[in-house]
Protein backbone atom coordinates (compact mmCIF):
# COMPACT_ATOMS: atom_id res chain seq x y z
CA UNK A 1 0.00 0.00 0.00
CA UNK A 2 1.36 3.42 -0.92
CA UNK A 3 1.67 6.11 1.68
CA UNK A 4 -0.56 9.12 1.15
CA UNK A 5 2.40 11.37 0.30
CA UNK A 6 3.63 8.95 -2.35
CA UNK A 7 0.13 8.26 -3.64
CA UNK A 8 -0.42 11.97 -4.33
CA UNK A 9 2.75 12.16 -6.43
CA UNK A 10 1.69 9.42 -8.84
CA UNK A 11 1.07 10.49 -12.41
CA UNK A 12 -1.25 8.50 -14.66
CA UNK A 13 -1.63 8.61 -18.44
CA UNK A 14 -4.07 7.21 -20.95
CA UNK A 15 -3.13 3.99 -22.68
CA UNK A 16 -3.80 3.53 -26.39
CA UNK A 17 -7.06 1.84 -25.30
CA UNK A 18 -7.87 4.91 -23.21
CA UNK A 19 -7.33 7.24 -26.16
CA UNK A 20 -9.51 4.94 -28.26
CA UNK A 21 -12.21 5.05 -25.56
CA UNK A 22 -12.22 8.85 -25.59
CA UNK A 23 -12.81 8.81 -29.34
CA UNK A 24 -15.31 5.96 -29.57
CA UNK A 25 -17.03 5.59 -26.16
CA UNK A 26 -16.79 1.85 -26.79
CA UNK A 27 -16.78 0.80 -23.10
CA UNK A 28 -19.84 2.84 -22.19
CA UNK A 29 -18.15 4.43 -19.20
CA UNK A 30 -20.20 6.22 -16.59
CA UNK A 31 -19.91 10.00 -16.84
CA UNK A 32 -17.58 10.29 -13.82
CA UNK A 33 -15.30 7.56 -15.21
CA UNK A 34 -15.15 9.36 -18.55
CA UNK A 35 -14.51 12.67 -16.81
CA UNK A 36 -11.59 11.17 -14.89
CA UNK A 37 -10.23 9.57 -18.08
CA UNK A 38 -10.36 12.91 -19.88
CA UNK A 39 -8.61 14.69 -16.99
CA UNK A 40 -5.79 12.13 -16.85
CA UNK A 41 -3.18 13.55 -19.18
CA UNK A 42 0.21 12.17 -18.16
CA UNK A 43 1.10 15.51 -16.55
CA UNK A 44 -1.21 16.02 -13.55
CA UNK A 45 -0.32 14.03 -10.47
CA UNK A 46 -2.88 12.44 -8.16
CA UNK A 47 -2.93 15.51 -5.90
CA UNK A 48 -3.69 17.82 -8.83
CA UNK A 49 -6.43 15.51 -10.08
CA UNK A 50 -7.95 15.39 -6.59
CA UNK A 51 -8.47 19.16 -6.81
CA UNK A 52 -10.74 18.53 -9.79
CA UNK A 53 -12.54 15.44 -8.43
CA UNK A 54 -13.24 14.36 -4.85
CA UNK A 55 -10.26 12.33 -3.60
CA UNK A 56 -12.27 9.33 -2.42
CA UNK A 57 -14.14 9.26 -5.71
CA UNK A 58 -10.91 9.74 -7.67
CA UNK A 59 -9.30 6.73 -5.96
CA UNK A 60 -12.23 4.53 -7.00
CA UNK A 61 -12.26 5.91 -10.56
CA UNK A 62 -8.52 5.42 -11.02
CA UNK A 63 -8.82 1.85 -9.77
CA UNK A 64 -11.63 1.15 -12.24
CA UNK A 65 -9.78 2.75 -15.17
CA UNK A 66 -6.62 0.78 -14.32
CA UNK A 67 -8.61 -2.48 -14.26
CA UNK A 68 -10.10 -1.64 -17.65
CA UNK A 69 -6.61 -0.97 -19.03
CA UNK A 70 -7.52 2.57 -20.04
CA UNK A 71 -4.78 4.24 -17.97
CA UNK A 72 -1.34 3.36 -16.69
CA UNK A 73 0.99 4.74 -14.08
CA UNK A 74 3.74 7.00 -15.39
CA UNK A 75 5.71 7.67 -12.25
CA UNK A 76 5.83 7.77 -8.49
CA UNK A 77 8.20 9.69 -6.28
CA UNK A 78 10.64 7.04 -5.05
CA UNK A 79 10.94 8.32 -1.48
CA UNK A 80 10.09 5.18 0.45
CA UNK A 81 8.81 2.95 -2.34
CA UNK A 82 10.03 1.46 -5.54
CA UNK A 83 8.18 2.70 -8.61
CA UNK A 84 5.68 0.25 -10.00
CA UNK A 85 6.87 -0.89 -13.42
CA UNK A 86 4.62 0.13 -16.29
CA UNK A 87 3.45 -2.90 -18.28
CA UNK A 88 4.73 -3.21 -21.84
CA UNK A 89 1.27 -2.59 -23.29
CA UNK A 90 0.92 0.81 -21.57
CA UNK A 91 1.83 3.51 -24.03
CA UNK A 92 1.47 7.04 -22.77
CA UNK A 93 0.01 9.23 -25.43
CA UNK A 94 1.17 12.82 -25.08
CA UNK A 95 0.38 15.45 -27.67
CA UNK A 96 3.24 17.62 -26.40
CA UNK A 97 6.30 16.75 -24.38
CA UNK A 98 5.91 17.68 -20.69
CA UNK A 99 7.29 21.18 -20.94
CA UNK A 100 5.62 24.47 -20.19
CA UNK A 101 3.59 25.70 -23.10
CA UNK A 102 3.03 29.43 -23.07
CA UNK A 103 0.34 30.67 -25.38
CA UNK A 104 0.56 34.21 -26.61
CA UNK A 105 -2.75 35.75 -25.59
CA UNK A 106 -3.31 39.43 -25.24
CA UNK A 107 -5.34 40.64 -22.28
CA UNK A 108 -8.39 41.42 -24.42
CA UNK A 109 -8.60 37.88 -25.79
CA UNK A 110 -7.95 36.39 -22.35
CA UNK A 111 -10.76 38.50 -20.91
CA UNK A 112 -13.07 37.58 -23.80
CA UNK A 113 -12.40 33.87 -23.19
CA UNK A 114 -13.00 34.25 -19.46
CA UNK A 115 -16.23 36.16 -20.08
CA UNK A 116 -17.52 33.52 -22.50
CA UNK A 117 -16.75 30.81 -19.95
CA UNK A 118 -18.47 32.77 -17.17
CA UNK A 119 -21.55 33.63 -19.24
CA UNK A 120 -22.01 30.07 -20.49
CA UNK A 121 -21.54 28.73 -16.95
CA UNK A 122 -24.20 31.06 -15.57
CA UNK A 123 -26.64 30.13 -18.33
CA UNK A 124 -26.08 26.38 -18.38
CA UNK A 125 -25.04 25.56 -14.81
CA UNK A 126 -27.01 28.12 -12.81
CA UNK A 127 -26.12 28.26 -9.12
CA UNK A 128 -23.83 25.25 -9.53
CA UNK A 129 -21.46 27.51 -11.48
CA UNK A 130 -20.45 29.72 -8.53
CA UNK A 131 -17.25 27.86 -7.58
CA UNK A 132 -16.27 27.44 -11.22
CA UNK A 133 -16.84 31.14 -11.90
CA UNK A 134 -14.56 32.02 -8.97
CA UNK A 135 -11.81 29.88 -10.50
CA UNK A 136 -12.33 31.45 -13.93
CA UNK A 137 -12.19 34.95 -12.44
CA UNK A 138 -8.89 34.07 -10.75
CA UNK A 139 -7.19 33.32 -14.10
CA UNK A 140 -4.43 35.86 -14.64
CA UNK A 141 -2.54 34.49 -17.63
CA UNK A 142 -2.68 32.01 -20.47
CA UNK A 143 -0.80 29.38 -18.44
CA UNK A 144 -3.72 29.10 -16.01
CA UNK A 145 -6.28 28.96 -18.78
CA UNK A 146 -5.93 25.38 -20.04
CA UNK A 147 -6.82 23.55 -16.78
CA UNK A 148 -9.72 25.94 -16.23
CA UNK A 149 -11.04 25.28 -19.74
CA UNK A 150 -10.86 21.53 -19.13
CA UNK A 151 -12.80 21.78 -15.88
CA UNK A 152 -15.32 24.22 -17.40
CA UNK A 153 -15.89 22.00 -20.45
CA UNK A 154 -16.36 18.89 -18.32
CA UNK A 155 -18.80 20.75 -16.10
CA UNK A 156 -20.85 21.77 -19.12
CA UNK A 157 -20.78 18.24 -20.55
CA UNK A 158 -21.90 16.79 -17.22
CA UNK A 159 -24.80 19.21 -16.85
CA UNK A 160 -28.31 18.55 -18.08
CA UNK A 161 -28.53 21.85 -19.94
CA UNK A 162 -24.96 22.00 -21.22
CA UNK A 163 -24.50 18.61 -22.87
CA UNK A 164 -25.77 19.74 -26.24
CA UNK A 165 -23.89 23.05 -26.29
CA UNK A 166 -20.55 22.18 -24.67
CA UNK A 167 -18.82 21.36 -27.94
CA UNK A 168 -19.97 24.60 -29.58
CA UNK A 169 -18.71 26.67 -26.66
CA UNK A 170 -15.38 24.83 -26.72
CA UNK A 171 -15.01 25.57 -30.45
CA UNK A 172 -15.71 29.24 -29.74
CA UNK A 173 -13.01 29.27 -27.04
CA UNK A 174 -10.51 27.63 -29.39
CA UNK A 175 -11.33 30.23 -32.04
CA UNK A 176 -10.69 33.03 -29.55
CA UNK A 177 -7.34 31.45 -28.65
CA UNK A 178 -6.03 31.59 -32.23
Amino acid sequence: MLSTVNQFSIIYCKTAAGEHEIATRQHGLFSKQRQALILIDGKKNHAQLSQLLATTELDRLISELLKLGLIGQVSATPLLIQPIPVPDDVICIAANPPQPVVMALDIERLNAIKQLMIDSSKILLGIFANTLIEKINAIEDAGQLSPAIAQWNLSLRESKNGQMQAEQYLKAIKTLMK
